[in-house]
Order: C-alpha cells, then sequence, then structure tokens
C-alpha cells in the first residue's frame, strides 16, 4: 500500500470516519515496520495539531479507547536528549488520548524519536475477581430542617416535600426550591442540607434561582428561603455556583472560618478535609475572600489559596477550563502529582487509595471522561509508568 493510504486511514481513524474492513486495515499498516517512518510523520502532525486540540464527540472518543485498549498493544515514544518515555496505545494513541480527553503526556514541540516497546513490559492491572468498579452518578441525601434524612436516588420525579411556603422537587439529578416572591417579616425559615457520598453529585437550584453543583464527598447547608438582607450558605467539599444577581441581598458562602462574598457570579470553591488548601476560583463577575484579616479580592480567571497552616489569601491566574472540569464530566490536570490525582478517583469512585512503599514521582497532563469505568482509567495513568493493582474497593499504588 502506499503512503497515502496509510495517511487516508489514519485521518479517518482520528476523526472517527471509518468502516470495520478500513479500521483492520489501518491496525496492519500500523504494524509493519517498513511503515515506520511514515507512522513517525503522521504523529509528528498530529502532535503539532493536537497543541490547539481537536474535538470529538465523547461517545465516538470513548469507542476509540476502547478499541485500542482491548487490542492491548502500545508504542513507546521516548523524546531525545530525554531520560522521559511517553507511552501511546497503537503509536496513534496519543491522538486517541488527546481527542479523547484522556492521558496526554507532550510537553514541547521538540523531536521525538518512536520504537516499539519490549513485550515483557505490558502494561496491564493487576485485579482480583471482584464486581466491576463503576463511575459515580447522582447520589444525594436532603436532610431537612427535623432530621428527616430522604434519600434521593430512590425518590420518583415530583414534588418532594414542602418546607414551610417552599416546595422542593425533584428532576432527575437536580433538586429544585420554589418559594414565594415575598415574605412576611416574622416568617420562620428552615434549613435543609443536601449532601452527596464518595462517588456522588447533584445540582440544587435555591430559591433565589441560585445554581449550585455538588461534587462527591460534599455538602451545603442553606435555607428553604432567603428572606432577610444576606443570603447565606454553608459548604464543606467542592461546588460550582451559579449566582443570581440580587444588590438588595448580597450571596456568601461559609466554609469554615471563611467567607465568600458576592452579588450575582459565576465560581468554584474547593474545600475538602483531606486537602491542605482551600481554593476558591472565580470565573465570572468578582467575589471578595474573608479569612480572619486578611482581605482579597478576585476578578474572572483568578483562584485565591488559603493554606490552613497559615490562613494567608493567596491569588493568582488559573486555568478555569481545569478548575471546573469535575463539573463537565471530566477529569483534566495540568501537571498535577499522583497524589492529587488519586484524590480525585477517590472521591469519585468510593474507592480507598493505599500507597505501597515510596510515593511515585510523576506529574500527570491532560483528560480522562468521569464516566470511564475505574480500570480504563487506571490503564490510562499506567501509560506513565505508574503501576496499579485493585482488590475489592482498594487501589494499590506501586
Amino acid at each position: 500500500m502506499s503512503e497515502s493510504r496509510l495517511e487516508y486511514l489514519f485521518k479517518c481513524y482520528i476523526n472517527n470516519k471509518y468502516s470495520g474492513p478500513e479500521e483492520e486495515e489501518l491496525m496492519v499498516l500500523l504494524s509493519n515496520p517498513e511503515n515506520e517512518e511514515q507512522v513517525q510523520i503522521l504523529m509528528d502532525r498530529f502532535m503539532e495539531n493536537t497543541r490547539h486540540e481537536i474535538q470529538m464527540s465523547d461517545q465516538a472518543a470513548a469507542s476509540i479507547l476502547n478499541n485500542i485498549l482491548k487490542r492491548g498493544k502500545r508504542f513507546v515514544i521516548q523524546k531525545k536528549n530525554s531520560k522521559t518515555v511517553y507511552t501511546f496505545w497503537l503509536g496513534l494513541a496519543a491522538s486517541v488520548l488527546i481527542i479523547l480527553g484522556g492521558a496526554y503526556f507532550i510537553s514541547d514541540k521538540k523531536e521525538y524519536a518512536i520504537a516499539k516497546e519490549d513485550s515483557s513490559s505490558s502494561v496491564g492491572l493487576t485485579t482480583e475477581k471482584s464486581a466491576k468498579i463503576l463511575p459515580g452518578g447522582h447520589h444525594a441525601v436532603l436532610t431537612t430542617s427535623d432530621g428527616k434524612a430522604i434519600i434521593l436516588d430512590s425518590m420518583p420525579n415530583g414534588l418532594l416535600t414542602q418546607q414551610g411556603n417552599t416546595d422542593v422537587k425533584k428532576l432527575g439529578g437536580l433538586l429544585e426550591y420554589k418559594a414565594p416572591a415575598s415574605f412576611i417579616r416574622d416568617t420562620v425559615i428552615s434549613y435543609n442540607t443536601v449532601s452527596t457520598p464518595r462517588g456522588g453529585q447533584y445540582q440544587i437550584v435555591l430559591s433565589d434561582g441560585s445554581k449550585v453543583w455538588l461534587n462527591a464527598a460534599s455538602s451545603i447547608r442553606f435555607p428553604t428561603a432567603f428572606s432577610g438582607s444576606l443570603r447565606e450558605v454553608e459548604l464543606t467539599g467542592e461546588a460550582y455556583f451559579e449566582v443570581a444577581k440580587n444588590k438588595e441581598k448580597p450571596f456568601q458562602v461559609k466554609v469554615r472560618d471563611m467567607k465568600i462574598a458576592v452579588l450575582g457570579t459565576h465560581f468554584n470553591v474547593k474545600a475538602y478535609e483531606d486537602e491542605a488548601e482551600t481554593k476558591t476560583s472565580l470565573l465570572e463577575g468578582s467575589v471578595k475572600i474573608i479569612q480572619g484579616k486578611e482581605v482579597g479580592l478576585l476578578k474572572p480567571g483568578q483562584q485565591a489559596v488559603i493554606n490552613f497552616k497559615d490562613d494567608k489569601v493567596k491569588i493568582a491566574t488559573a486555568d478555569m477550563v481545569e478548575v471546573i472540569a469535575w463539573k463537565n464530566g471530566l477529569f483534566r490536570f495540568e501537571g498535577a502529582n499522583i497524589e492529587t490525582i488519586m484524590r480525585e478517583i477517590g472521591r469519585w469512585y468510593d474507592v480507598e487509595i493505599v500507597y505501597a512503599g515510596k510515593v511515585p514521582m510523576r506529574r500527570f497532563e491532560g483528560k480522562i471522561n468521569r464516566n470511564a469505568g475505574l480500570s480504563e482509567v487506571l490503564r490510562i495513568l499506567e501509560l506513565s509508568n505508574v503501576k496499579f493493582s485493585i482488590a475489592g474497593k482498594k487501589i494499590i499504588v506501586q
């Protein structure tokens, strides 16, 4: 076959426009040593193009990744004059994983050399016989002011309960509060709490129209209706807020001793107990961070970081796409270490993380769909020479 045929099939595969016979033909061509130089050229072009990320539907990308993982073939790409090794399935998996939002590890535009990996060092998870560990979903518990706990997963859609004059409706993975436009000043307002377990997430529309996306292992306490001069909620864990504008009633999020004051804006708060820092990231509008005597004002694109040891407010620019990736159904990492990644995975898949020996010194860049099974995610991470084994609901990092 001519090189033009290989290039044609390569492009068809990348764009997910190929037939079954064309796919088989491409795999044969990729495996042929005579085509190694042409494959290298195609890979180099694709690496250059994917600096700007080629888009592909989640469904198409997932299908391609699944096909690649099943075949179990891969290549190693060694950057010249470097000890860093980049591993890609089937030689073109760099493209697949980048499009997919899988794991990609390209850090610059320098030359790369490609070689088939020795079969003795193939990637593979060590697993005990156990049920497949699935990703998280819409799981949460609503605790009403009288202490009643309602497991939202098991409740049908529609009117769930009434809290004073407020109707509480469930719509799939959404809980909506509808309150009358005005309240008598002496009206007693009750408080509700929505909590997500590890492996859960939920969306809430508060009585003022503000929207809250609650990540795994998080909780938010809020009034069933806002009747005073201040709209205040309390948060643990992580949530993304789109606050309805109301100049007469500022919105405030309380996280431990920290307060986040806003009028109407979009922002994310990450405040897990097992994290060393609280991070408040602003996408739109403006917010004021108050931590004791420390005060910080955020502009869009900025992030306030508070370390629990000194309570200092440090403000810097941040990648907002990475910050809210969880809300958009992705793990996204830009230079994250293995411990940071495994905390995210542990919360989302509800698994325990154990380190066997010294923690591997690895940093990751890329995206992985949060709808992927745990084994698929770990296989992607193993491309960076980190080994995992699964025992029941426990992941051992080696």
